[in-house]
């Protein structure tokens, strides 16, 4: 998938479900949306709902698991063709759990299994106790936090399994990798190890380790920002392998060439020696 359709499925992931929203968040052009969305369609990653809005459109996994009383995605998640906001219990959750439209209910709700569900988590990640909901979109894995408790996240066991799963998403060496978010309410945070990166940007966000679970970070703001960041990036990368260190630069805007600058900071730092 090319940056331009991920950004966008990622603005229908942070609320943006018309055309419209989707490019007024993401300042794309509106052809490049609409030719993304037309290709998301195809695909049925994007799905269009009767109300007109845009959807996501996962493929369903397999469950290993059962609901059993907890409804608690019925509240933190948004459904766009009943009109239920997110954080909003849904009127059709019927006393003790389960659905009173269960065989009618809308495509987005038998589209979503979380991650509890499908056997990605531990017992004690039963949704109804953490007040949490864990669900894998497409480049992420989304946690979803009950706003009666909205710290949850950051309290043990819970923050550092949290951590565990998105150092495995970022060092993946099987299949696709994914980045870890944390959603509470309005606010968003991008989970690299223990670092948390508040209000991450739609265009994504380069990073370097720092230790083995935390990084530095710079937000990109548009993908050709970001590509630049990642250029940098992997230019620090290569001076690590070759002199052993590299400094980290402070500014987030950078322009090529970034090798003189990033060798000349490193030898002012004394990182590193050339000759």
């Amino acid at each position: 998938m090319d940056q331009v359709a991920l950004v966008v499925v990622r603005a229908v992931e942070s609320g943006a479900t018309t055309t419209k929203d989707i490019i007024g968040v993401t300042r794309l052009s509106r052809l490049k949306v609409e030719r993304a969305l037309s290709t998301l369609e195809k695909q049925k990653l994007l799905l269009r709902e009767r109300q007109g809005s845009w959807a996501l459109g996962f493929p369903v996994a397999p469950t290993v698991r059962q609901c059993g009383s907890c409804t608690l995605c019925c509240k933190v998640l948004e459904v766009t063709d009943l009109g239920k906001p997110v954080n909003t219990v849904c009127s059709h959750i019927l006393p003790g759990g389960g659905c009173e439209i269960y065989h009618e209910r809308p495509r987005q709700c038998r589209s979503f299994s979380c991650a509890w569900l499908q056997g990605h988590l531990d017992d004690d990640w039963f949704p109804e106790t953490t007040g949490m909901v864990p669900h894998f979109g497409l480049d992420a894995l989304n946690v979803q936090v009950d706003l009666d408790d909205p710290d949850r996240w950051r309290e043990e066991p819970y923050f550092s399994k949290l951590c565990e799963l998105s150092l495995k998403g970022l060092r993946v060496s099987e299949g696709r990798p994914y980045a870890t978010l944390v959603i509470v309410g309005q606010d968003r945070y991008l989970l690299l190890g223990r670092t948390i990166v508040p209000d991450p940007t739609l265009f994504g966000t380069a990073f370097v380790p720092i230790t083995l679970d935390t990084f530095r970070y710079w937000k990109a703001t548009s993908l050709e920002h970001l590509q630049r960041l990642n250029d940098r990036v992997m230019e620090i990368q290569r001076i690590q392998q070759e002199f052993g260190h590299c400094a980290i630069p402070d500014d987030d805007d950078p322009s090529p060439p970034y090798r003189p600058a990033l060798l000349q900071r490193s030898k002012e730092l004394g990182v590193i020696r050339t000759t």
